[in-house]
């Protein structure tokens, strides 16, 4: 144990330390806000800190004003522990540099929480003084509890620590398995919370008042999807524990009726890996939600739980709008990345969609290094056969380090350790397609294409030739060109609907107002 852990586990605190949770380049934040709670409803000190959020589909790198600001709050704050949490593989780096500007200017540990430390925590230990390993939210309060007690903090479990100059991962502590026994995320608490963005150190938690609000009704996923962290969740780090869970309806309702007593929501967001179709759950939610909620709602579905039944229930208890990922071409989401969903049933879900009013938003993933031209055509027929309007959401393959799709692609010596999340940063600036991204000729082809799709004043007859155009197959340009315009003119129509629904914020007009980075809607 180093010495700033050990000053640590020896200050005498009669209310324990005080805690600073900071969320990087994710003012969402679920798991910081439903930590801090937990820690507050102890009785802890805690501060959150939201630092920096990216912007247009591009996550700047944090300026000397940034990093002083955050220095600053933790300074008059008077912070003992700063807990990090890194939702991705591409936030070690700058992980690494706030914690090495922490250790240097105010002599304090760091704890890195989240998936990364979850899938490599030894390398973060080489950083960080402590780690949160898998679901970190009872370890962080027993690891808090036993600071205010005096007690030691080597043998809790999840934490992992440098003991001797050795790493060492503590084993882990069961699942949750009782969602509802949780607090629900905090968003008030205006004193403890900041957000450091640009020049700016504001107090407030910065998704208040926001008129869509997001939340979970579950944890994890029914699903094994290879490029997914849910696979190796389950496979590696809780094999054989029940890794999909979740909250009862009730719980569910009485979140949304709380934050609703506080500001003004105008729809519902689940942001469930998976919406929950449990036949029992299901009817009870369908029932209760309109007569207790009654606004509009959206959820994330897998195309192999959608039926006419479910949405016509759905689409009656006020769901308007529904994220459906299709991924791939059938032989590419098949073969790379273990899902089963054969493209004749794909083409049979947006009637079902349009038939009961649910406006759809399919995503799809591209950039991955396997897919043929005859895939990528495969996959422009199958969006062309879909009936309008619908959104695209246009991702580009992340390989997050420990994923099946890891595994699988290295050893069939497709990519290097270079092209993983971690070394590789293209989260940063490539999370979702942006066509100035420097890619294969055909690739920039098709994703033009396949973007003007999803514009309903563009005509698929128009469309649909310009696929034989062998100038434009070689030559994309004007093809660049005419897809960013319409997503500007797509855009611009969203952003004049939203102001007018009273959906509109700044954080909203902060992300999206960079034209030269537009992406697909």
């Amino acid at each position: 144990m180093n010495e700033r852990l050990q000053r640590l586990t020896t200050a005498a605190a009669p209310h324990g330390p005080r805690l600073a949770l900071i969320s990087l380049y994710d003012i969402e934040n679920n798991a910081v806000r439903l930590l801090a709670a937990i820690l507050r409803r102890a009785g802890h000190q805690v501060i959150e800190v939201y630092f920096k959020d990216w912007i247009s589909n591009h996550l700047e790198p944090a300026s000397e004003t940034e990093l002083a600001n955050l220095m600053g709050v933790l300074r008059r704050q008077r912070v003992q522990l700063a807990l990090f949490s890194l939702r991705a593989s591409a936030y070690h780096n700058i992980a690494r540099i706030l914690t090495d500007r922490i250790h240097d200017e105010l002599g304090i540990p760091v704890l890195w929480g989240g998936m990364h430390p979850t899938l490599k925590p030894r390398q973060c230990l080489q950083d960080a003084d402590l780690v949160l390993v898998g679901e970190g939210e009872l370890a962080a309060a027993e690891l808090a509890d036993n600071l205010r007690a005096g007690k030691g903090i080597s043998d809790v479990r999840n934490l992992g620590l440098t003991v001797g100059g050795e790493a060492r991962i503590n084993e882990l502590r069961p699942l949750i398995t009782d969602l509802d026994s949780l607090p629900f995320r905090d968003y008030t608490s205006r004193e403890q919370k900041y957000l450091i963005q640009g020049r700016r150190c504001v107090q407030g938690d910065p998704m208040y008042r926001d008129p869509i609000f997001q939340i979970l009704a579950s944890r994890g996923c029914i699903y094994r999807c290879a490029y997914c962290y849910n696979s190796t969740f389950k496979k590696q780090i809780y094999p054989g524990q029940r890794w999909y869970r979740t909250r009862s309806v009730d719980s569910v309702l009485r979140e949304i009726q709380e934050a609703r007593q506080r500001w003004r929501i105008r729809r519902v967001r689940f942001d469930d890996e998976v919406f929950n179709f449990q036949k029992s759950w299901f009817k009870e939610f369908c029932e209760r939600y309109p007569k207790e909620i009654g606004l509009p709602f959206e959820v994330f579905v897998e195309p192999k739980l959608v039926t006419d039944e479910r949405i016509r229930a759905m689409a009656g208890a006020g769901l308007d709008g529904i994220y459906m990922g299709i991924q791939a071409s059938e032989r590419v989401t098949d073969q790379l990345y273990d899902r089963h969903v054969r493209d004749d049933r794909i083409r049979h879900i947006p009637e079902i969609f349009k038939r009961h009013g649910v406006r759809p938003h399919y995503q799809l993933i591209f950039d991955d290094p396997v897919a043929t031209e005859h895939d990528k055509r495969a996959l422009f027929e199958l969006i062309c056969s879909f009936p309008a309007p619908f959104d695209l959401y246009l991702f580009s393959l992340t390989v997050f380090p420990g994923s099946e799709l890891n595994h699988k692609l290295m050893k069939e010596g497709v990519i290097t350790e270079y092209d993983i999340e971690g070394l590789n940063t293209r989260t940063f600036y490539q999370h979702r397609v942006n066509l100035q991204y420097p890619r294969p000729v055909e690739d920039t082809f098709w994703i033009s294409l396949i973007q003007l799709l999803s514009k309903d004043f563009v005509p698929r007859a128009l469309v649909r030739p310009l696929t034989r155009s062998r100038f434009l197959r070689r030559h994309p340009w004007p093809l660049i060109q005419l897809a960013h315009a319409t997503n500007m003119l797509k855009t611009g129509a969203i952003a004049g609907r939203m102001v007018l629904e009273g959906e509109m914020t700044t954080t909203m007009i902060r992300r999206w107002l960079h034209f030269n980075r537009i992406i697909t809607t």
